[in-house]
This record gives structure tokens, sequence and C-alpha cells, in this order.
């Protein structure tokens, strides 16, 4: 009886940290975009014959993408900006700390604006051949919570968008095609058998030259397109081009959100109490 008079009386605390926590799953790691993990309209005739379809080729090109797009560590501060149907705007800020090996890759990422929702956090593990696990803390009941990125949250975007599940599809090469006056590598990716996911398939258009997603459409298992992110602006940092400014259509939520790194870098070393747990609860308490 005391734990459920308890749970009463927090009531309105809890759930304003869940809606803390919907935000945050859909700031989780921008850019990975892949998008990175990443407009509407046809990706453009085609500029060649396209040659046979291959699926080793297709693979052979994401992977080309994740060998450059890897780090040992990186830093990033994001913005992303969502416009409503309704023409409301809310806009957040995010620092997104990131470290990388051949078989995990942890990301942790904490708001930093509006100022009312700063110290929300999420870690995020992703283990090779391992669903992801997304963690968080609630300050109100003292406990860490635990998901996985199939849920569709604030904004309609997921994190496994954001946060870049590649492994779960397997890749087709359907030729090259030209996109907003340049060619691309055009890609058309299914799930998995045994792998579980709203999106089905996509197709990706990666640029012939430094592999990054130009554009990406992901369709239901009906066919219905869902959303379409589209590249918009690319930086150099070390000597490494990124993704800094991307277009997201959401035809679901009808909505408009388009994600900006602002700054990167690519740290040396990061300290591995970053992607700890009590991270989380030292962020949320702050």
């Amino acid at each position: 009886m005391l734990r459920v008079v308890l749970i009463y009386e927090q009531r309105p605390r809890i759930a304003k940290e869940t809606s803390k926590l919907k935000i945050l799953f859909i700031l989780l790691n921008a850019l990975a975009l892949a998008l990175a993990a990443a407009c509407s309209g046809s990706v453009g005739p085609q500029t060649a014959k396209a040659p046979a379809v291959r699926t080793d080729r297709g693979n052979e090109i994401v992977n080309e993408y994740l060998r450059r797009e890897a780090a040992p560590f990186r830093k990033d501060r994001t913005r992303i900006t969502v416009r409503s149907e309704d023409g409301s705007v809310e806009v957040y800020e995010l620092d997104v700390w990131r470290r990388q090996t051949e078989d995990q890759t942890d990301t942790m990422s904490v708001i930093v604006k509006p100022t009312e929702d700063a110290g929300t956090a999420t870690l995020s593990v992703q283990v090779k051949d391992k669903p992801t696990v997304n963690i968080t803390y609630s300050q109100a009941l003292d406990e860490f919570r635990e998901s996985d990125t199939s849920k569709m949250f604030f904004g309609g975007l997921t994190a496994q968008e954001l946060l870049g599940e590649w492994g779960k599809y397997s890749f087709t090469y359907l030729g090259d095609r030209e996109f907003e006056g340049k060619v691309a590598h055009e890609v058309e990716g299914k799930l998995k058998d045994g792998q579980t996911s709203v999106i089905a398939s996509n197709k990706v258009l990666f640029d012939v030259e430094n592999f990054l997603v130009r554009e990406l459409r992901l369709f239901d298992n009906t066919g219905k397109e869902l959303r379409v992110y589209t590249q918009k602006e690319t930086r150099v940092v070390d000597g490494r081009t990124y993704i800094s400014k991307t277009d997201v259509v959401n035809h679901v939520y009808k909505s408009n959100i388009t994600i900006e790194v602002l700054g990167r870098e690519y740290p040396s070393t990061l300290d591995d109490a970053l992607f700890s747990r009590e991270r989380l609860r030292r962020s949320v308490r702050k």
C-alpha cells in the first residue's frame, strides 16, 4: 500500500520525466543518421544502364560507408528543429558522445537546451548481432529503465533511425543514378529474417565519391513511404567530411524535421565514466 501511495504522489513528476524521455529518444544520435543512419520526389533519371542486381555489391557499398563513418571516439553538438503540421516549432540542442569498437558502439546523449529539459540523458548500447538497448534514469522512482529502438516517439522518428541499425538489413545494389546533379549509388535494404522493425525496407543513395548518404527513404511492410531523409550540407573537420545538415519529411506525423551537427570533434580518448549508468544519474540530478 505504501508503494502505491508513493507512486500516486509522484505522478506529476513521473509524467514530466516521461515526456522528457520521449523527447530524448528522438534526439538520440542524430547523424549516425545513419542518418546518417538519412525528398520527396523521385531519385532522378538513370544515367547509365544498370548492371545486374547484386546483393553482395549492395552490402559492400553500405560497409564502405560504415567504414568511413567509424571513429574510436566522437563528440557532437546537435540541434534538432521540429516543425509540426499545426505550425508549432520546437528546437532542441544536445551533446552526443560516442565510442566505437569493431563489436560495440556506446552513445551518451544529453539535452542542453531548452533549459527545462536540460540534463535529460540516454545511454545507447549497440553490441554486434544483439538488439540495441537504450537506458534512461528516472529520478522520481530512482531506477534505470531499458527499452529497444522500435518505438515511435515525439516528432514521429524512431531511435533506430537516428542510431542507424544497418545490420538489420540486407542490401541490394540497384545501379547508379543521378541525384541533384551528381551520380549516386542506389541500394535497397530489406529486413533480414529474424529481425523486427517498423521499417521493413529502405532505399538509399550514396555519394559515389565520399559514400555519404545523399537520400534515405523508409517504407513499412506494405510498401508505404514513411519518411525521407535528404542531405543538405556537409562540413570537413580533421580531414573528414560529414553530414552537417539533414532535412526529414515525416509522412506519418506530417512534420518536417531539420537535424544539424553544429560542431564535431574526434578526440583521442573519452572517459569511460561518460558511458556509465552513474553518469545518467548525475546528469538528471544537476
